[in-house]
């Protein structure tokens, strides 16, 4: 049955609706705080009939009564990548809920290893109200305001399960929200360009590498007629010099979301710039060494989602990404915890001679100059091997039909090079060899330094 149909499907996201979207800007700090106990104990209670969790935390000797408050979180063990997979598929889903009701979604495998969840309809429409609550903050309208979005919509990505097997299979292709346009960040750039300047947003999301790729386009003549008001950016850091290339070439405000196949939307920029938590949504753990760190200290992120009838995800470990808390108050007037810096996957790191790790916000930085300092987008794929401490290897595609326009490719890596010596030192010997092709199931970043043999001296 289409859920659509169903009279009680249909007022729950109503009340949802009307309620959801704007509690962060209604609730005060204390009230969220109820908010997410209420919620945090109900999701507990829901995983205890999940076999993953059920197993788990009968081995620890926990019980859901155990649980009072969200305080208590670390009184459950955490759980990682390798126990979905360990219980995928039956294990994963709740004993009171019909595995053919749910969604398969699967996380991107950025590192080569993707993971399967389930996901229900009311949690794909409550992460879309989600997505609109920072819509609504930065002044667009979902439902008046044209709106293109720039998805991965490879066949097993978590947009395809979200938005093609979701939300567009309950109402039909052509019927589903006409002012949005949705587009597949794997074409071509120049393709994407030209279906985004028929279509005119006044809102524009997508991935970080491929935004940069249209700002340069723009800048070349492509896309006149794309003028949006607002860009949002996700999928990766966005560097600075970046952002200030796409907000020039586009005369548009630029923010940022963070988000995860395993929760939907985790957090998003206010108008002042500021990283603020959907904390009626998830609640992050940042610790060091399994100690929670102090405001603006990097550390690794343990997820736990409050709210859905799918897969739980409580006190998940396996995001690797290393963040920095912010315990400080926004102008904005949103409730709920800040962001101070988002650093990126500890598990797609390169390490320098003198022990800084550099994850994708420090080295994503080199590729960014390509786009705003050499002005080409003839680089359209690369991986990066790291041998040892001494020696890394630079896999990289050319676009044919750019090879001779612009800068060389001798110069390109001459470039390269020299911006991979100075994050990691330069007595690193540098190989570049141009490929015809890279394997996009194989993760994009590899080091194969053993880690544990190094004196680690923070992040770079």
């Amino acid at each position: 049955m289409n859920s659509f149909y169903n009279p009680i499907f249909i007022s729950k996201v109503l009340k949802n609706y009307l309620f959801n979207i704007d509690r962060q800007r209604r609730f005060n700090d204390e009230e969220l705080s109820k908010y997410q106990n209420k919620n945090f104990k109900k999701m507990v209670q829901f995983a205890y009939t999940v076999p993953l969790y059920h197993h788990t935390y009968k081995k620890a000797g926990i019980h859901p009564d155990d649980i009072k408050s969200i305080e208590d979180i670390k009184k459950l063990p955490t759980v990682s990548k390798y126990d979905f997979k360990n219980y995928y598929p039956d294990g994963l889903v709740s004993s009171k809920i019909k595995k053919s009701k749910l969604i398969e979604v699967t996380t991107s495998g950025t590192t080569g290893k993707s993971l399967s969840i389930y996901v229900d309809m009311a949690e794909i429409v409550n992460g879309l109200f989600g997505y609109i609550r920072f819509l609504r903050e930065h002044d667009i309208n979902w439902r008046k305001d044209k709106l293109t979005i720039i998805g991965d919509f490879a066949p097993h990505t978590a947009e395809t399960g979200y938005i093609y097997k979701g939300i567009q299979s309950q109402f039909g292709k052509n019927l589903f929200l006409k002012n949005i346009q949705w587009l597949n960040t794997n074409d071509p750039p120049e393709k994407v360009m030209e279906e985004i300047d028929k279509f005119k947003p006044d809102f524009l999301g997508g991935y970080t590498g491929m935004l940069g790729h249209l700002a340069l386009l723009k800048e070349k003549g492509f896309g006149q007629d794309v003028s949006p008001r607002i860009i949002a950016s996700t999928g990766s850091s966005l560097s600075k010099s970046l952002k200030e290339m796409i907000e020039r070439t586009f005369n548009a405000k630029v923010f940022e979301s963070y988000g995860s196949t395993e929760s939907g939307p985790i957090a998003f920029q206010c108008r002042y710039g500021k990283y603020h938590i959907m904390s009626d949504y998830v609640y992050l753990e940042f610790l060091k060494d399994g100690e929670s760190v102090e405001s603006r200290e990097a550390g690794k992120v343990v997820l736990t989602k409050l709210f859905g009838n799918g897969t739980p995800i409580i006190r998940y470990n396996a995001m690797n990404d290393i963040v920095a808390p912010l315990y400080e108050k926004c102008n904005c007037g949103l409730s709920g915890v800040l962001i101070d810096k988002i650093y990126g996957r500890e598990d797609i790191a390169l390490y320098s001679l003198d022990g800084k790790i550099l994850l994708p916000s420090s080295f994503g930085e080199i590729f960014s100059k390509i786009l705003y300092e050499l002005k080409t987008n003839k680089l359209t794929d690369v991986r990066v091997i790291q041998h040892s401490l001494t020696k890394i290897e630079i896999k990289v595609v050319i676009d044919e039909k750019l090879r001779n326009v612009g800068p060389s490719v001798e110069e390109l890596f001459s470039f390269l090079i020299r911006n991979f010596k100075e994050k990691l030192g330069a007595g690193v010997e540098i190989h570049i060899k141009e490929v015809d092709k890279i394997d996009r199931l194989k993760p994009r970043i590899i080091s194969k330094v053993d880690k544990t043999k190094l004196n680690i001296t923070g992040y770079a």
